[in-house]
């Protein structure tokens, strides 16, 4: 089990309840929204996962409670406007389906590990953003430069 927050150390877009960083609520917060619209329902296994992962990792800590304050500011100033488009635009949706499925495989490490510190968090948080930029940024631009010399662009 994480270990309690310091008085005074929780992040922005968190608070201290009982020596434990929460959350602070936000009107329509934890609706993963793109994954939501992408496969049709909050009840979709994908859906769920996201949230368990959520609630039972990242949220039992102060420094996954603090990156997930950072990112639900970043991510809800976009993602409605993408969810919608996934609803009006079936092709759309499926492209998205397409894109989220390698970040979704990752993310699932989470839920085989035992994570009992700040420091595994942030371990096993730091190890999938790598995982993740490789797979999105360093693999497509490897391939691109390989097609560059192959093609003779």
């Amino acid at each position: 089990m994480a270990e309690p927050a310091p008085p005074g150390t929780c992040g922005p877009g968190t608070h201290d309840e009982n020596g434990v960083c929460v959350l602070d609520k936000k009107q329509g917060l934890g609706q993963c929204a793109i994954a939501t619209a992408a496969f049709g329902t909050e009840l979709a296994p994908q859906v769920q996962m996201l949230r368990e992962i959520r609630d039972g990792s990242l949220l039992g800590t102060s420094s996954g409670t603090t990156f997930m304050a950072g990112f639900n500011d970043f991510y809800y100033t976009f993602s409605p406007t993408i969810a919608d488009w996934e609803r009006q635009s079936p092709a759309f949706r499926e492209l998205v389906k397409v894109a989220i499925t390698p970040m979704l495989s990752t993310l699932s490490i989470l839920q085989f590990a035992d994570i009992d510190s700040e420091q595994e968090m942030l371990g096993y948080g730091i190890g999938i953003i790598l995982l993740n930029a490789g797979i999105y940024f360093v693999a497509p631009a490897i391939i691109l430069v390989k097609a560059r010399k192959y093609l003779k662009l």
